[in-house]
């Protein structure tokens, strides 16, 4: 069972679904809702619905979850990243994804609107006071190769040797899973910093065939 809630309390969407599974067995409930465009997540007015779910089982409702959504569209044109259609400037600051409320609310207050996360840990509290502060997030995954120089020849960076493509895959992939459902994740980074190279075209190919509109950098 879905339920949508709007802000002002009255339900956009509401249904259900009757599924058959097999053991360790997945399926996908997908509805509709009309969210009306001054209710679109913005930094000025980050406003976010609650959905809530609940399984029902021989008749028991036996799993019940709650989660704040935020509703935007995220595109490029033309080199320019767009939210909801209008361009928008991002004042970037690099940051570790476990800032309390305060140390965001008081980098927002001093000009930033968009954190692109430092390898390491991010908490879930630190996306969603993202959510609630109208802060931009650039996701990037949690690979770091400066040391290893720029070269792509051979024992040169690990960005351009094969051996480390599905080590590289895999925690691009993860930071993206981790952070996709947030509203205010508008953009995902392949390495924090890193040489050029096949692992991360890799990476990317394997990102474009998530059918993710947000741009991959």
């Amino acid at each position: 069972h879905y339920q949508l809630i709007a802000p002002s309390g009255e339900n956009a969407a509401a249904g259900f679904k009757d599924l058959t599974l097999e053991m360790r067995g997945e399926d996908t409930v997908r509805f509709l809702a009309r969210i009306p465009a001054n209710e679109l997540w913005t930094p000025e007015l980050p406003t976010q619905y609650i959905l809530r779910l609940k399984t029902q089982h021989e008749g028991r409702y036996v799993e019940f979850a709650e989660l704040r959504m935020g509703f935007r569209e995220v595109a490029v044109n033309e080199g320019r990243l767009l939210l909801n259609g209008q361009p928008i400037t991002l004042r970037v600051r690099e940051v570790p994804g476990s800032l309390d409320e305060n140390a965001i609310a008081n980098l927002r207050e001093a000009g930033y609107n968009t954190f692109r996360l430092l390898p390491g840990p991010v908490s879930e509290e630190f996306l969603e006071y993202c959510d609630e502060q109208g802060v931009c997030v650039i996701a990037q995954a949690p690979i770091d190769t400066s040391r290893s120089g720029d070269s792509r020849r051979k024992e040169g960076n690990p960005s351009n040797d094969p051996a480390w493509k599905e080590a590289y895959i895999e925690r691009a992939l993860n930071s993206y899973h981790t952070t996709k459902r947030h509203p205010s994740v508008v953009a995902f980074s392949l390495a924090t910093r890193s040489s050029n190279g096949i692992n991360l075209y890799e990476s990317y190919l394997k990102m474009k065939q998530l059918g993710e509109q947000r741009p991959f950098i």
